[in-house]
């Protein structure tokens, strides 16, 4: 047994013989109910160039067969390592879908759909060439240099998708504009009005090709922004199709609920997604779905990575 196995068994001891004796009664002949495993529904999946690898592709198909997960969410499908966009010695805009599509196909072959998160900046499209995130594979979060250039992209990328896997398909796909515009991966300023305009633009545009695509945000870390999301998409009629969020074990709870309460990390996560149900319930939208794209543990590796975290999870 490894140490921090040890450790765990010694902490079970504990706790078990700290409790007192309980008697539980079950009755076997109940009714019994569904249990979905609404965990499973989506699994999030580093960068997109990486759906390019054969070994990635054996790690997808052997977590299908456990799971039967239908999405996989991953970042930069719009990195220049993917090559979606160029432009000529003119400065006209040129598109490439080639990996694009590779990208897609092996997830759609092995039974997976996209989680489409649309992102980020190809720097001969930025405002800022030099706004890197410090990830190691520097990807650019500025906002686009001309709103023009950026509503072409992705009237390009809507119709190029709907062309090549029929509009029946792409209505099953989710469009999740950006990731966490609330800190580092976006330097528009003022952060959040200036993503609302990358959001209105977005939106609209992958509707003008399909009404029939669902899009959504904000993607913002520590279940934020999502109250004025809502109420700015309808202030300004800018369609809606879910709601997105994410929210870890260690955000602290002044970040995810701006108050100073004690509140233990293995309730946070299910307190936040309450919260922003409420926000939904409250505003114009009050049927879309909530996605929780981005959750999970405390980010300490002695934890984080062992063996019982995913059982503890489930």
């Amino acid at each position: 047994m490894t140490l921090p196995n040890r450790w765990l068994l010694v902490a079970l001891i504990v706790v078990f013989k700290c409790q007192a004796q309980q008697e539980i009664h079950v009755d076997a002949a109940a009714q019994t109910t569904p249990f979905p495993h609404f965990w499973e529904q989506m699994f999030g999946s580093g960068r997109a160039i990486l759906a390019l690898r054969e070994s990635y592709r054996n790690d997808l198909r052997a977590v299908k067969q456990i799971t039967d997960f239908r999405y996989v969410r991953f970042h930069a499908i719009l990195h220049d390592e993917i090559g979606v966009y160029n432009e000529d010695e003119h400065g006209n805009p040129v598109y490439n879908f080639a990996y694009v599509d590779e990208i897609y196909d092996g997830l759609l072959k092995n039974g997976v759909r996209p989680a489409v998160e649309i992102g980020f900046m190809p720097k001969k499209l930025a405002f800022n060439p030099d706004a890197l995130h410090p990830f190691w594979y520097k990807h650019n979060v500025s906002p686009p240099k001309s709103w023009e250039k950026w509503d072409g992209l992705m009237t390009a990328l809507a119709r190029h998708l709907v062309e090549r896997y029929g509009e029946n398909e792409i209505a099953q796909w989710y469009f999740e504009v950006w990731n966490e515009p609330n800190i580092d991966f976006w330097n528009g300023i003022p952060r959040e009005k200036s993503y609302f305009e990358l959001y209105d633009h977005t939106a609209r545009d992958l509707k003008q090709v399909s009404p029939r695509v669902r899009v959504g945000g904000p993607a913002t870390a520590a279940a934020a922004w999502v109250g004025d999301f809502l109420k700015h998409a309808s202030d300004n009629d800018v369609p809606v199709d879910f709601v997105s969020s994410h929210g870890y074990a260690d955000d602290t709870v002044e970040d995810l609920f701006g108050t100073n309460e004690d509140i233990p990390m293995d309730d946070r996560v299910c307190r936040a997604i309450a919260k922003v149900r409420t926000q939904i319930k409250n505003s114009a939208f009050p049927h879309v779905p909530l996605l929780w794209t981005e959750w999970n543990v405390p980010g300490m590796k002695g934890a984080r990575d062992t063996s019982y975290v995913g059982p503890a999870l489930a």
